[in-house]
């Protein structure tokens, strides 16, 4: 953002309205990835296609992730509330035609637009925090925009059912509407006085075009090693290999333009580097958990799959405490680097202990170590967002964010690719009958969770500290 954004002042009053309305959006985002998995073996039974089903979550994710760094970067250039306002529209959009899909390869297509619209999303409301307040003040509002997140986790899967078993799956596409429209109006009311950049710009848009022709085969790829189980399918290798060819022309576009889609040099910026680092090692390590350890409590302790989803809700609850703990912190202190370091700490440690102990022996033993481990993450993913924004010039606080959560998508698609190969290659051919066999490979999927955030921990002694940017 220009200058001027820096010298716009905000009312209390302003700032708790702006958040509601952020919330709304982070909601809207949210709840899309927990309802539709839910109803997914009605959508298929219902539209037929049983082979192509694992593709409507992954067309969502994918659109998602390879549209969030260009959302960043028109919103440095155009604003942040036209921005945000075309990807709520993008959004609303690809959900109605959801709802009307008539076939599998219809909806499918149609979850690619509400995947364009949601990469702005999340990207734009946290950069929108940077314009309304400055870095030592923006922890305090984490806790709030981390219950959206809770609230979506926790409530997806009971309306995904709810809709499934009273109305039909069309519902878990309308009930966007409503939010949709509401988030709309927020946006477009609360927003009106974030100064519009000053600057001409000048869009890369072959850079744009670059960034998905990198990573869209690279997350194609790492979809077919999920569904196979096999690193070593000459279908993925074939997309890793096209998406190697974007990235190296896509760097070559990047060095050569004036005002860049992604800027380079954000990452000779050791603070937005090393940020970067931890928070990609941090998402591998939840995201893959948030997947297997719920298939854990079904191949190894028996559970149904509604009990082991009870037993996730500690880990999401204790992510939002942990989050706005931090965020309290960061904003009483003014310092930011032991929160990653007291983060990844209580991470490698409970990832340890699950190795050692296991999961299923007690419900209050499970709680503790989930809810610990969910501490451990939001520690880490709250301070984040303000130590890049502080470290970067603010005129570029879209395009750092939104790298930011590109590269936090990217990680965590690839952790869950990597850790789920790991486990099918260690999982006996009878999952069911031998729980001693499953439980040794859910052992090794822990202990190499806690590498990954043995690597996060090192990377987060390296974060070098500044000190924040004040009122």
């Amino acid at each position: 953002m220009s200058d001027e954004a820096s010298h716009t002042r905000f009312s209390p009053r302003e700032v708790r309205s702006i958040i509601a309305g952020l919330m709304l959006a982070l909601f809207l985002s949210s709840l899309d990835q927990t309802i539709v998995a839910t109803a997914l073996s009605a959508i298929a039974t219902d539209l037929g296609g049983w082979e192509l089903m694992p593709w409507v979550i992954s067309a969502y994710l994918i659109a998602t992730t390879v549209s969030t760094p260009v959302y960043g970067r028109l919103s440095d250039f155009y604003g942040r509330r036209p921005v945000l306002l075309v990807s709520i529209s993008l959004f609303v959009l690809g959900a109605t035609l959801s709802a009307l899909a008539n076939s599998m390869a219809m909806l499918i297509g149609t979850r690619i637009i509400q995947g364009l619209g949601g990469g702005g999303l999340r990207a734009i409301s946290l950069a929108v925090v940077g314009d309304i307040l400055p870095p030592r003040e923006r922890g305090r509002v984490q806790g709030y925009l981390s219950s959206a997140f809770a609230v979506a986790n926790i409530s997806g899967p009971i309306l995904g059912g709810f809709f499934v078993d009273a109305l039909s799956w069309h519902w878990i596409f309308w009930i966007n509407l409503p939010l949709g429209v509401a988030a709309f109006a927020a946006t477009w009311f609360q927003l009106r006085r974030l100064p519009r950049p000053g600057r001409p710009a000048k869009i890369d848009w072959l850079g744009a075009v670059l960034i998905v022709l990198a990573c869209t085969p690279v997350l194609i790829g790492i979809t077919l090693v999920q569904r196979d189980g096999n690193w070593f399918s000459p279908g993925a290798w074939g997309c890793f290999a096209l998406g190697g060819i974007g990235l190296v022309g896509l760097i070559l576009q990047e060095r050569a333009v004036s005002q860049p889609m992604l800027p380079l040099h954000l990452f000779r910026n050791d603070i937005f580097t090393t940020a970067i680092c931890i928070t990609s090692l941090a998402s591998m390590v939840m995201m893959a958990l948030v997947v297997l350890v719920p298939l854990y409590y079904q191949l190894v302790t028996g559970l149904s799959a509604q009990q082991s989803g009870a037993r996730m809700i500690a880990l999401t609850l204790g992510n939002v405490i942990g989050s706005y703990l931090a965020g309290q912190a960061l904003t009483r202190t003014g310092r930011y680097r032991f929160l990653p370091l007291l983060g990844t700490s209580t991470a490698v440690m409970m990832c340890l202990l699950i190795a050692w102990l296991g999961l299923g022996r007690s419900v209050m033993q499970d709680v503790v170590v989930t809810l610990l481990l969910g501490l451990g993450f939001g520690c880490q993913f709250s301070p984040i967002t303000a130590t890049i924004q502080n470290a970067v010039d603010p005129r570029e606080g879209g395009i750092a964010v939104a790298s930011m959560m590109f590269f936090r998508l990217m990680a965590g698609a690839f952790g869950v690719a990597l850790l789920s190969g790991l486990l099918l290659g260690q999982l006996p051919s009878d999952r069911h009958a031998d729980p001693e066999a499953a439980w040794a490979a859910f052992r090794l999927v822990f202990l190499a969770a806690a590498g990954i955030a043995g690597l996060c921990l090192l990377a987060a002694l390296r974060l070098r500290e500044i000190p924040l940017r004040g009122r």
